[in-house]
């Protein structure tokens, strides 16, 4: 009995405590859907194929790359081609740091070693999402996703890509930004496309 008496407490301390660690992550954050505009932004990037767990491979390389030109803070985001149903190892997404603020040397020096893309001003949906540590990158999504396809149910509207916005990497940031650009024709993204023919 009191074996089974103690496995009781354990199980519900682990449950106290789950549901604590779920609530502090944002768990139960009601996700509020607005519209509002993104952009213009002109940004420097670096292409990801593959399972999306697999993108912090990608992340370090591209810091290496920004970082070998005198590059110290990057504005990140990221630009996802394909809807989450695609298989994993189809999947597109394209890893970015804006360029405003940049020197006219630093300018240079990305622009003679990374393509740059000019993300236009977009009308989008968009929602917000706490950031507490590197699994808020992969709960904030199955919160936010689901709420944009609400969305769209209610008021149907063209969709492309979707971009999520990070922040500087040198510095603490609170959220994760989350912007579906509506109205948008996906050959606005073409040029990003391209950017995987050859892998």
């Amino acid at each position: 009995m009191k074996l089974l008496f103690r496995f009781r407490i354990g199980i519900g301390v682990l449950l106290v405590v789950g549901i604590s660690f779920y609530a502090y992550m944002g768990g139960f954050k009601q996700v509020e859907v607005t519209q509002e505009s993104f952009g213009p932004e002109e940004i420097f990037i670096y292409p990801h194929k593959g399972p999306y767990q697999n993108l912090k491979d990608s992340w370090e390389k591209f810091q290496k790359d920004w970082e070998s030109v005198g590059i110290t803070e990057c504005n990140s985001l990221a630009v996802y081609l394909d809807d989450p149903n695609t298989p994993p190892e189809q999947l597109r997404s394209v890893l970015g740091c804006r360029m405003d603020g940049l020197t006219d040397s630093q300018m240079k020096s990305v622009k003679s070693k990374f393509v740059t893309f000019s993300i236009p001003k977009m009308n989008c949906l968009s929602a917000t999402f706490p950031f507490k540590n590197v699994l808020s990158y992969f709960l904030a999504p199955t919160k936010v996703y689901p709420k944009f396809q609400e969305s769209l149910l209610r008021e149907p509207k063209e969709t492309s890509v979707a971009i999520e916005v990070y922040g500087g990497s040198a510095n603490f940031v609170d959220k994760i930004d989350f912007y579906m650009p509506i109205g948008v024709k996906r050959d606005v993204f073409s040029p990003l496309e391209t950017l995987f023919i050859s892998k």
